[in-house]
């Protein structure tokens, strides 16, 4: 065989690896996505009923980005913005991984997709992840939801009980129920200066787990 039929040989297998590898990651994407729209569509839902039960609740919802706002009262409102990732990876945490896998392995057949949550009163970065597998499995664990799990075929009433408690997290937040509360930090700069400008002093927000 000459050099040119060896290397197009070697080529179209090539070829056929990366077509696998990219249908996987795909797949994977494809899993993520379908998770968002049915967890967005869940989040809609019990917002729609926390209004009926006497709050203020909105779901805005933009292309690949949910944000849930809550008010309880007066001056008591929380809000979390919940994102579909763009791509997919091998999972490294182990709370998140898939029992079939190893945090060793970066075959695309293992990679997942990933939503986010965010809300100020948890801080900057993100509070909530999601792990979503192309067989449908998905995991999460965060300060909404401590560990949970399930798969995208699940009833209806399955994933709505799920953004149920997420809801029901967010009320938390924002009236300081269900062992959710804010302190004084032991030390934290304040100044004069800052008080007659109207700044709030920094308080400390914390979640039971």
């Amino acid at each position: 065989m000459g050099f040119e039929e060896s290397a197009l040989a070697r080529l179209r297998r090539y070829r056929q690896e990366a077509d696998r590898s990219l249908e996987l990651v795909r797949e994977a994407e494809g899993a993520a996505r379908k998770f968002s729209e049915r967890l967005f569509a869940g989040l809609e839902r019990v917002a729609v009923l926390g209004r009926q039960a006497g709050f203020e609740v909105e779901a805005d919802h933009m292309g690949d980005l949910l944000t849930l706002r809550v008010v309880a009262g007066t001056g008591a409102g929380a809000e979390a913005a919940f994102g579909l990732l763009r791509g997919a990876a091998a999972e490294a945490d182990e709370d998140l991984m898939h029992e079939e896998l190893s945090r060793y392995s970066l075959d695309p057949s293992g990679y997942s997709g990933r939503i986010l949550g965010w809300s100020a009163a948890a801080g900057e970065g993100a509070c909530q992840t999601f792990a979503v597998y192309r067989d449908g499995t998905w995991k999460t664990k965060g300060r909404f939801v401590t560990l949970a799990r399930g798969r995208l075929d699940d009833p209806d009433e399955v994933l709505d009980g799920f953004c149920l408690r997420i809801l029901g997290r967010l009320v938390d937040l924002a009236a300081l129920t269900g062992g959710a509360g804010r302190r004084w930090p032991a030390a934290a700069p304040f100044s004069l200066e800052d008080f007659a400008a109207g700044r709030k002093f920094p308080t400390e927000q914390r979640m039971p787990r």
